[in-house]
């Protein structure tokens, strides 16, 4: 039962702080609340930020599916409302969100809910062979109609792995996410260009892919950390690796020389879009510090920095939070909300927490 007193955690706000109380509420969405508050409660030790995490989680309950995980969204009409293709997705962040919570609330009833999703995950959205993960499960997790195989699904799955390893260090989850890391590389990585490929049909076959800077540089930093974190010699060699090359062609491929900061989609070095999003400007930072500290070349720690920069000046918003977009000079993009149902405490408290935890 929600107090009167308690925070209120709108859907969607626009650059003009107007809250949309009509648009979807997801679970991704909830997940991502919960690990951006949870995590600046406990990286800044300000106690105040768990009041947002505590709402979130409250909120969060309310899409508890009851055969198990969470619905994708409910829409303001209380229906709800399902996507086979990113709803597995959804649960991953769930699961992160929770994992990063029971650092600052470490109750029995917390660590239940970790426990129990972490279970819905490894018994309800992998194959036969109990090694890949399946998108496309309808909303009681049955088989859909068009079961495929994404590199979202694993990508995030892995990451929330390694949060709940943080804490329970057991030689399961170790052994699960080194095969994920494994097989992320040899499935969803194109040796050829050293970018993400994004989704298979459930017998391997590649679906239309778009080269995005974005995942290829969240990809190489967070594949270096996953091999870190389990303590692998041989994948942390691998993993750096193969984080240079990947960077090496993002600087290439997606950097605007004209105006500063990146485009996402790009064929070869050409962008497919006029705007640049916020997600991927945070991601390229990260993925240059991280090679700057496998190489020790300074090129990739000015490129961080200028990257930085270009940030600081052209998506911060005097209001709070991010531009969503902007345009190639810089300008944000008219009409775009500051949050919404795929912008949430994500990429940018990560971004600002890997930066501080830097020496």
């Amino acid at each position: 039962m929600r107090s009167e007193n308690q925070e209120v955690i709108f859907p969607e706000m626009s650059q003009d702080m107007v809250a949309n109380k009509l648009a979807d509420m997801g679970s991704m969405y909830l997940g991502r609340i919960i690990y951006g508050a949870s995590r600046a409660c406990y990286s800044l030790n300000d106690k105040s930020y768990k009041a947002i995490a505590d709402t979130a989680l409250d909120m969060l309950s309310d899409l508890k599916n009851p055969s198990g995980g969470y619905y994708w969204a409910r829409k303001y009409n209380m229906e709800w409302k399902h996507d086979a293709d990113n709803v597995n997705m959804a649960q991953a962040f769930v699961l992160y969100g929770l994992a990063e919570y029971s650092k600052i609330n470490s109750s029995p009833d917390v660590l239940k809910l970790v426990e129990e999703q972490m279970s819905f995950i490894q018994a309800n959205l992998k194959d036969i062979s109990g090694q890949f993960y399946l998108d496309g499960f309808d909303e009681q997790w049955a088989r859909g109609d068009e079961m495929t195989r994404s590199f979202g699904s694993h990508f995030h799955i892995m990451e929330a792995l390694l949060l709940v390893f943080e804490q329970k260090k057991t030689d399961s989850l170790r052994n699960s996410i080194r095969e994920l890391i494994i097989l992320i590389i040899d499935r969803f990585i194109d040796k050829n260009n050293y970018s993400c490929l994004h989704r298979f049909t459930e017998d391997w076959k590649l679906l239309p892919n778009e080269n995005w800077a974005g995942h290829n540089a969240e990809f190489s930093w967070v594949i270096c950390e996953a091999a870190k974190s389990i303590g692998d010699a041989e994948l942390i060699r691998t993993t750096q690796k193969l984080a240079v090359k990947m960077i090496d062609l993002v600087i290439e491929n997606a950097k605007d020389n004209k105006h500063s900061g990146y485009f996402n989609a790009v064929d070869g070095n050409k962008p497919l879009e006029e705007s640049k999003s916020w997600w991927p400007q945070a991601e390229v930072v990260l993925g240059l510090m991280n090679v700057f500290k496998i190489t020790g070349n300074e090129k990739y720690k000015e490129l961080a920095l200028e990257q930085s920069s270009y940030i600081s000046k052209q998506f911060v918003s005097k209001k709070g939070e991010w531009f969503t977009e902007v345009d190639k000079k810089g300008a944000p993009i008219t009409g775009t909300p500051l949050v919404f149902f795929w912008k949430s405490l994500y990429h940018t408290v990560r971004y600002y927490d890997y930066l501080l935890s830097q020496p």
